[in-house]
């Protein structure tokens, strides 16, 4: 380390330090930085204490500042070297530096002021403790910014500032180039406010220590302030200033505050004043708010706010607000310091308004009104000459003359309406002709006004068509005659605003008669063109009249050869033409056109024919395509003829998107042998390059003339280029074109327009023939920032380095020329420059066929017009006779922050695409190390090998960076980084799962949640790049909409259930779909969830009992067959007398079953030896009656007993209950037995009604016995009072079923109610009354079914008495579809034998069967009239294994169930058990 010396031996060191002084130096630009990008620092040399001489002594060799410049640095920088090299190279002397002492400076010597006197430096405000060379930019000590003073002494620095043995460490001062220090400024107060005014975005801050020995350092959180950059700062931010270090060290506090933010005020304002009338801008105060601004003429349209209009354009941005002339609200950005015009300013008043508003809050502002007058144009007049344009229907004009005149020739007619030779519009002329050429049917017209204010319409017949100046009339269509006559009237736009046409004394009316000549000009076309060699251009076509021949460079011209139609007479130039013995003519061609004129005495055609020599260089063998747009040129002169480019002729693309496309045959490859890897050259008409003259044209290439790449050019991946640019061009009414782009300008088409384009032009393509063109491609903002510029001469495109036509100037065509060198002026291009349109790159295997120039700039500008790229040439490269070899790759790539730490070092490989995670940085240098002499390009910045080039990262886009490196004669090689944001990646990331949503399904919500979860997750930043949000909220509305679709339906197909019946099958399984179709997610949103269950439980309660029914049939067969195989007991409730009638009633009785019983029932009443089986009982009386009756058996005489008899006495009958009251009439009833007791038993019954039916007991009606009362009065239905009982009965009945159409009391009860409802002829399959949610009786009965019979209970074991019941039941049933009864026995079915049904008349004998045809008669107790019937076996009877009690005495109430019972006490007792 290298120390300063000593002035004397009191002072041990005096160490150099550079300082910056921003505030009390000129302005200094702090941006400019070397290559390198390491920055720079400022150095300043100065002496302000020696400035005379001492004690006699010599005077100062000079006075003030010596020095104050920036110095760039490099990694070799030290303080020192820095300081060296500011003397030296501003021609200054300096001594010592190299030996890390300065001694003199510009001959002031150390010692000239006296002993004490010298050079002294400081560092940032700072005399250092260590000698200047010990600060250098690779041990960080030296960094861009930092400020370097050297300064004379007279005193050892005491004068400077410096104290060697001082303590204090506090500050001497605080200054602000902003703001007011509250308190002021004291050494020991140490903390202040320091107001900034409103928008204060940055400060120059500068503390100056009471001894500069001691460092100061300023702190804004953990952000150093520097002396030489503005510090930003915001409200509420403390800036930390620390003087010295430790203990010792003093600490200030500076709060920042935002002062009040005041209104929004002009500080100057002016407008261009020469077209308003009285305008003074001195009279312009800035709180007047309300000007009244006169526009001298009509004819001005609009007018500047000039340059000395001046706001704070830090904190306000000025609006110009209005409507123009064509109704369209504006509103303009009007830009400080600069010409903002006002245009196509309305007739009459306006008021214009300029808002004056803040950028961070643009609802604050201020409204300047300008009312602006601009007078009412009165002109009434046609224009001259060309006042009336004719336009045939679906074409242009024809070049094609009629008697010596172009076709549309208006001519004027004089007061006589006959036509004259003159021609033109006049305004004094009010009557016109034109001619119309045969193959038009209509025509319409465009009319011009003197001014374009002026106001048509126009007629032939019907209503008139209003029209502004240069519009077109519909198409008119000729009559019969072959003419139609259209009226014109004109009125001017100042009376048309008060009158329109109303008022005929300010209308001038002009006609105009069209006249469709019956001629057709194919009459005098060519029919034949042909060339001995050469490309024609463009290809023949009659209609087409001008020919170009391109040749080969060496070729002869070549000779033409043409046909035109018999009758006609030729002209080449101005001699007539004979034709050959063919009728060919034949011309040798020129250079320059020569005309060829075919007549036929009234029409004429002109052709012209040349022939152009190819340029000796490599140019392409075609033009293909060729389109000159919104140009000075469009149509005319430079924007026609692309094939002349072929032989080195300037033309026009016109603005932007204007192109031309070329075709080698032999395609461009990208050639080894190439110098500089380039592969063709094209050049403009640049004059000089860049600057003014920069008109760059874009450059595509294509391998089929289909798909398209961009030769990215050296701007091509800078943020100001925009890549995807398209703008749509318009014809106006006019005939000139307007735009709209896609960047939000446009343009009317009022001014700075060109024509709009002629489809016989620009035969090339079909775009022309329509009235709109969108074009699409690169351009390369103005030099102004803008696309536009400000459209003054001084807008044109921006600095290019390489790659773009029209740019360098030509002077090197046919050489190859570096388009990489240190300022290069090359038109080469190479084809690896090709990236699609993302910017990846893409390579040619075959070479390309295509080569496409486009304008890549959309500037007009002022009276040069539009900025058009020119093409003169496109040459192929002319190649080495050996290859070129390619640069070798560099070393590495070195990618750092802004902090110089490494993010990414790649070693690249050939030709490689690298992605690159760039996290949050907003800035980041890259470096690549290879060759001292490659030439590098990073993107368009040229640095040396290892020398970091910035590159400004948006965290909204993936920044491409293309890494270019090459060296001497050799192809360059190439590395593309793309730099990915991390808000872009992960707005990547949620796009792909956006797009995997597909189409929306309820399944999608897995998906479609997964990526609003991951959108919700990103940056704000982030949220704004995701390009398919709208499909994600388009997927929500569709999923929320399915949802509650499928919610809703579900809740709608649940609430259509309704009540659940047997038929709710189908609506059930509808609304389970329905429901399983609701994601599980969202089942708590099916409110009626729970009506399904029970729906579905209930439905599975009734569909089992209903498919219990379904077996009714079949199982009603196996029951009777049980019974019929069972054994028959007489006088016996269960397995007796029931079993007879059951199966008897069905048929299914067998001769020999009934023979068996009846022997036993006689043995048995012989045994009982009365009329009355029972003394308790006559219910057994009763039953057995039944059952004989069912054999058809006269019970008045079993074994010589009367069992009538034994019910003749209504007191031993009701002994036992209202149930024998009912079986005794029942039993009587029947085949109509007559008894005494008959019509009380009928009577007893209805009178002992208990509530709406009837009991056994008690006072609570019970079902069997309200339904076996019915039964007894169902034959007595027909009197008032039975039907009253018998229908309160059926009440009753009907509202003892429970859900499931059972009753209470078990299976008998539903059985003794079907016997009663077809005792009445009941069906009880459709009766209402009896049918619960679809089940039926019938249902609920074979609900008990067993597998034999039936249970008494649900699900009980099979029971007898229940068996027998249901057997009874399902009797009844059958027997009532024939209008019949279980006890009408007027009805007999026959008793089965083993092979056929037995008849029930005639019983079966024991022994033998029965004859069928000998029927046993009542009270006959034999089995034939001549053989008796022989007594069975009357040892015993069954046992009740269902009464355990009392076998075999009676019948037992179960359930509830009443059937024939021995007494009341044994249906308490029953009842009891149960």
């Amino acid at each position: 380390m290298t120390t300063v010396k000593k002035f004397t031996a009191k002072v041990s060191a005096l160490l150099l330090a550079l300082s910056l002084a921003l505030l009390s130096v000129p302005q200094v630009s702090f941006t400019v930085f070397a290559d390198d990008d390491l920055g720079s620092v400022r150095v300043i040399v100065e002496n302000t204490t020696f400035t005379e001489a001492v004690d006699g002594g010599e005077v100062p060799a000079w006075i003030g500042t010596k020095v104050d410049k920036w110095v760039s640095l490099d990694k070799n920088s030290s303080a020192m070297t820095c300081i060296k090299d500011a003397i030296e190279s501003s021609g200054f002397t300096q001594t010592g530096a190299d030996a890390g002492y300065i001694s003199e400076i510009a001959g002031l010597k150390e010692k000239a002021g006296g002993s004490m006197s010298g050079w002294m430096g400081t560092l940032n405000d700072w005399f250092t403790n260590e000698g200047l060379t010990a600060y250098t930019v690779a041990n960080g000590k030296l960094a861009s910014g930092d400020e370097l003073h050297m300064q004379y002494t007279m005193n050892w620095g005491a004068d400077l500032g410096n104290d060697w043995s001082g303590t204090d460490t506090s500050l001497k001062a605080i200054s602000s180039d902003y703001g007011t220090l509250s308190p002021e400024f004291s050494a020991k107060t140490y903390n202040y406010t320091l107001t900034v005014p409103f928008g204060t975005k940055s400060i120059n801050f500068r503390p100056t220590a009471l001894n500069k020995k001691f460092k100061t350092v300023s702190k804004i959180g953990d952000k150093t302030l520097s002396l030489t950059k503005p510090t930003e700062i915001k409200d509420g931010d403390i800036i930390t200033v620390t003087v010295g270090e430790g203990a010792t060290a003093s600490t200030y506090k500076v709060t920042i505050k935002e002062g009040t933010r005041p209104a929004a005020r002009f500080d100057s304002f002016a407008l261009s004043a020469f077209s308003l009338d009285g305008w003074d801008n001195d009279a312009f105060d800035p709180e007047k708010l309300e000007y009244d601004v006169k526009i001298k003429s009509y004819s001005t349209s609009s007018f500047y706010i000039n340059s000395g209009t001046k706001f704070n354009k830090d904190l306000l941005k000025c609006y110009a607000v209005y409507t123009d002339i064509n109704g369209v609200a504006q509103r303009n950005e009007i830009k400080s310091g600069s010409f903002n015009s006002i245009s196509n300013i309305p007739f009459g008043l306006t008021k214009l308004i300029l808002e004056l508003c803040y950028i961070d809050d643009e609802s604050i502002k201020t409204q300047y009104v300008f009312n602006i007058t601009r007078p009412y144009d009165y002109t009434a007049e046609i224009a001259s000459t060309s006042g009336i344009t004719l336009v045939p229907a679906g074409r242009e004009l024809y070049a094609t003359k009629y008697n010596g005149f172009a076709e549309g020739t208006v001519f004027r007619n004089d007061e006589n309406d006959n036509v004259t030779d003159t021609t033109g519009t006049n305004a004094e002329c009010h009557s016109y002709t034109a001619y119309v050429l045969g193959d038009t049917d209509s025509v319409a017209l465009t009319l011009k006004g003197k001014t374009a204010n002026v106001h048509f319409r126009a007629k032939s017949d019907g209503e008139y068509t209003e029209l502004k100046s240069g519009e077109t009339t519909p198409a008119y269509s000729f009559g019969k005659d072959g003419t139609v006559t259209v009226s014109i009237d004109v009125v001017s736009d100042g009376d048309y605003l008060t009158d329109k046409f109303d008022d005929a004394d300010k209308i001038t009316s002009y006609k105009i008669k069209l006249v469709k000549a019956d001629v057709s000009i194919k009459n005098v076309h060519f029919t034949e063109l042909k060339s001995e060699h050469g490309d024609m251009y463009p290809a023949f076509d009659p209609s087409l009249l001008s020919y170009n021949i391109v040749i080969a460079n060496d070729a002869e011209f070549p000779t033409v050869y043409f046909k035109v139609a018999d009758g006609c007479t030729v002209k080449i130039g101005n001699d007539a033409a004979t034709a050959d013995e063919n009728g060919v003519y034949s011309l040798v061609t020129k250079s320059a056109n020569t005309t060829v004129t075919v007549t036929d005495g009234t029409l004429s055609e002109s052709y012209t024919v040349k022939a152009t020599k190819r340029s000796k260089y490599d140019v392409p063998d075609k033009v293909v395509d060729y389109l000159c747009v919104n140009s000075q040129y469009t149509n005319v002169s430079y924007g026609v003829g692309p094939e002349q480019t072929l032989a080195g002729t300037i033309k026009s693309l016109g603005n932007f998107g204007g192109y031309i496309t070329y075709y080698y045959e032999n395609p461009v490859t990208d050639d080894p042998s190439n110098p500089y890897g380039l592969d063709f050259y094209a050049y403009g008409n640049s004059f000089v390059s860049g600057g003014s003259a920069a008109e760059s044209g874009q450059v595509y290439v294509s391998e089929d003339g289909k798909t398209w790449y961009a030769l990215a050019g050296s701007e091509h991946f800078e943020d100001t280029t925009i890549t995807d640019y398209e703008v749509t061009y318009k014809k106006t009414a006019d005939g000139k074109t307007s735009w709209t782009d896609n960047q939000g300008n446009s343009n009317d088409g009022s001014k700075q327009t060109g024509r709009w384009v002629s489809p016989s032009v620009y035969y090339m393509n079909d775009l022309a023939k329509g009235d709109t063109v969108t074009l699409r491609g690169v351009v390369i903002p103005g030099v102004q920032g803008s696309i536009q510029g400000d459209s003054s001469t001084a807008s044109f495109v921006g600095t290019t380095r390489f790659g773009y036509v029209d740019y360098f100037k030509n002077g090197t065509i046919g050489a190859n020329v570096n388009a990489y060198s240190e300022n290069a002026e090359s038109n080469g291009f190479d084809l690896k420059w090709a990236v699609d349109e993302n910017g990846n790159p893409v390579t040619f295997k075959n070479g390309v066929h295509y080569i496409k120039i486009q304008t890549a700039s959309n500037i007009w500008a002022g009276i040069f017009n539009e900025k058009s790229t020119e093409v003169s040439y496109v040459v192929r490269t002319t190649a080495n006779e050996q290859e070129v070899g390619t640069t070798a790759l560099p070393g590495k790539i070195v990618l750092t922050d802004a902090n110089g730490k490494t993010i990414k070092e790649i070693t690249p490989d050939d030709n490689g695409v690298y992605e690159i995670s760039t996290g949050i940085e907003e800035s980041m240098n890259v470096s690549v190390s290879g060759a001292d002499d490659d030439n590098i390009y990073i993107n368009n910045q040229r640095v040396a090998s290892g020398t970091e080039a910035k590159i400004a990262l948006n965290q909204s886009e993936i920044k491409v960076v293309r890494i270019i490196v090459q060296n001497g004669e050799k192809q360059p090689v190439y590395a593309y980084l793309k730099l990915v944001p991390d808000d872009v990646k992960a707005a990547e990331q949620v796009e792909e799962l956006i797009d995997a949503i597909g189409d929306v399904t309820l399944d999608s919500y897995n998906d479609i949640t997964a990526a609003r979860a991951a959108y919700d997750k990103l940056s704000d930043n982030a949220k704004t790049l995701v390009g398919n949000y709208e499909t994600l909220t388009a997927a929500e509305e569709a999923l929320a909409k399915a949802e509650a679709d499928v919610v809703s339906n579900a809740i709608k197909a649940i609430d259509a259930i309704g009540k659940v019946t047997a038929d709710s099958k189908d609506k059930i399984e509808k609304a389970k779909d329905a429901y399983s179709a609701v994601p599980e997610r969202l089942r708590d949103k099916v409110t009626n969830s729970d009506t399904l269950d029970k729906a579905t439980e209930r439905f599975a309660v009734i569909d089992t009992i209903k498919q219990s029914g379904a077996k009714s049939e079949d199982h009603f067969d196996t029951v009777l067959g049980t019974l019929a195989d069972n054994d028959i007991y007489p006088v016996q409730s269960i397995g007796g007398e029931w079993s007879v009638i059951a199966l008897a009633r069905a048929g299914k009785l067998s001769a020999d079953k009934a023979a068996k019983y009846y022997s036993e029932l006689c043995e048995a009443v012989k045994a009982n030896g009365s009329d009355r089986l029972s003394d308790r009982k006559p219910t057994e009386n009763a039953r057995v009656i039944i059952a004989l009756s069912s054999l058809g058996k006269n019970s008045a005489d079993i074994a010589g007993h009367n069992l009538l008899s034994g019910l003749d006495d209504m007191d031993y009958i009701t002994s036992q209950g209202i149930n024998a009251v009912i079986f005794s009439l029942i039993a009587f009833d029947t085949t109509d037995y007559s008894a005494k007791t008959h019509d009380e038993l009928i009577t007893y019954i209805v009178d002992n009604m208990t509530g709406k039916g009837w009991a056994l007991a008690g006072d609570t009606a019970d079902v069997d016995i309200t339904a076996m009362a019915i039964q007894a009065l169902a034959p007595y239905a027909a009197d008032e009072k039975v039907k009253a009982a018998i229908d309160s009965g059926l009440e009753f009945l009907s509202e003892s079923l429970d859900e499931n159409a059972r009753y209470a009391n078990g299976s008998e009860s539903t059985s003794q109610v079907l016997i009663a409802l077809a005792a009445l002829g009941i069906d009880p399959l459709t009766d209402s009354r009896f049918i619960v949610d679809g089940i039926t009786l019938i249902d609920a009965l074979e609900s008990y079914a067993t597998e034999n019979g039936y249970s008494h209970t649900l699900g009980g074991e099979e029971n007898y008495m229940a068996t027998e019941q249901a057997a009874l039941a399902l009797t009844a049933y059958e027997l009532s579809k024939d209008d019949s009864s279980l006890y009408d026995m007027s009805v007999k079915n026959e008793p089965a034998t083993p092979d056929e049904p037995a008849n029930p008349d005639e019983p079966a004998n024991p022994d033998e069967p029965a004859n069928p045809d000998e029927p046993v008669t009542p009270g006959n107790s034999s089995g034939t009239p001549d053989e008796p019937i022989l007594p069975g076996d009357c040892s015993g009877k069954p046992e009740d294994k269902n009464d355990p009690i009392n076998p075999g005495t009676g019948v037992l109430v179960t359930g509830g169930m009443a059937v024939l019972i021995s007494g009341a006490v044994m249906l308490v007792s029953k009842k009891k058990r149960k």
